[in-house]
């Protein structure tokens, strides 16, 4: 293990401590063109779907404002669909107003080249766009004939734009896509995207009753061994998202740096019914407070310790692991409150240490 390793600890300690906000996620809204089989929010089709308040999100950056300096606090819409949130674009522009750059995650489907223009001009400085493989295992996870094709368009579109330099393409892998990867590679690099981070899908929502979205502990491997493979070729950023802890012989071989979990560190959330959270997958019960009734940055410096300090997880199968001072319990959308464990430990789950 090298002397850095042995310094990750002490640094993220350090982080933990002083608990900069760096990013806000809003869940703008449950509505969703699309019915993907690993949502973690339960969205779908729903004109009628309950959405957060264009004045509640300005109201809470304002206040955020006052304590921080914008220019460094990145705000992201999700959902859901942004795009199927009828003020978003107003939205957009009232954070650029504030001085806070903005960016949203979406599916694609909806990204017309006039909603582009509209996102530019409200001051749109990032996005991400899912794409799942090639069209059948795209098609096939998101629960919509046609998806897979209005991603790839709404890609296209992006990289034609001087914009693209803030994007990026992320990829659920699963079952049915794994072998997908390489031609999913250079699908996208014929596109001309330069970035491309994958995730491996929660037990989480309503992923669990799907097997073919969970792999096994050997295309678990594949996937690792395909990403060092990628991360040597070039001409693609590919990393693995940190989704979970990895074991620290795999870290920097598959990302970029070493696993962190920053929800609740740097990373506040505001759910579309107003909770207070850290990031959108993680269970709502761990909501520290409403922005209808609570000052957001109260909650956020003196509310969120079971974020920041996680000695409380480390029961059961935590208790006596060596790795615990690098993982804490792993990502804390995978922590299950009702059994008092993570849902899915990758390193004994995958055989990674």
């Amino acid at each position: 293990m090298s002397l850095s390793r042995f310094a990750v600890p002490v640094y993220q300690g350090l982080v933990r401590r002083l608990h900069e906000l760096t990013t806000v996620f809003f869940e703008l809204t449950h509505d969703c063109n699309l019915r993907c089989l690993h949502c973690g929010s339960d969205c779908a089709r729903d004109p009628g779907a309950p959405r957060l308040a264009r004045d509640t999100v300005v109201r809470v950056l304002r206040e955020v404002k006052a304590h921080r300096d914008s220019h460094e606090v990145l705000v992201i819409f999700s959902g859901g669909e942004p795009l199927c949130h009828p003020e978003l674009f107003e939205l957009g522009a009232d954070v650029t107003a504030l001085e806070f750059p903005w960016g949203m995650v979406t599916n694609g489907y909806a990204l017309s080249a006039d909603k582009l223009r509209r996102a530019k001009a409200a001051g749109l400085r990032s996005i991400t766009v899912s794409l799942d493989g090639l069209a059948d295992a795209h098609d096939w996870l998101r629960g919509r004939e046609g998806s897979h094709e209005r991603a790839v368009a709404a890609l296209s579109m992006l990289v034609a734009d001087p914009f693209y330099g803030a994007m990026d393409v992320v990829t659920c892998v699963n079952k049915r896509n794994l072998r997908q990867l390489r031609q999913t590679r250079d699908l996208l690099v014929g596109l001309g995207v330069k970035d491309w981070r994958l995730f491996t899908i929660s037990p989480i929502g309503r992923a669990p009753g799907h097997a073919d979205l969970f792999l096994s502990r050997a295309e678990y491997g594949e996937l690792l061994e395909s990403l060092r493979a990628m991360r040597q070729e070039g001409g693609l950023h590919v990393a693995l998202s940190e989704s979970g802890y990895l074991g620290c012989r795999n870290e920097l071989e598959v990302r970029d740096q070493y696993f962190f979990c920053r929800a609740g560190i740097n990373v506040a959330g505001v759910m579309v019914n107003g909770d207070i959270l850290a990031c959108p997958n993680i269970d709502r019960r761990f909501a520290q407070g409403n922005v209808h009734r609570d000052s957001f940055i109260d909650v956020w410096e003196h509310r969120y310790e079971v974020f920041r300090d996680r000695s409380w997880m480390r029961t059961g199968d935590c208790r006596g692991c060596g790795e615990w001072r690098h993982c804490q319990g792993n990502s804390f959308h995978l922590w299950d409150l009702d059994t008092g464990r993570t849902k899915l430990c990758h390193c004994h789950e995958y055989g990674l240490i």
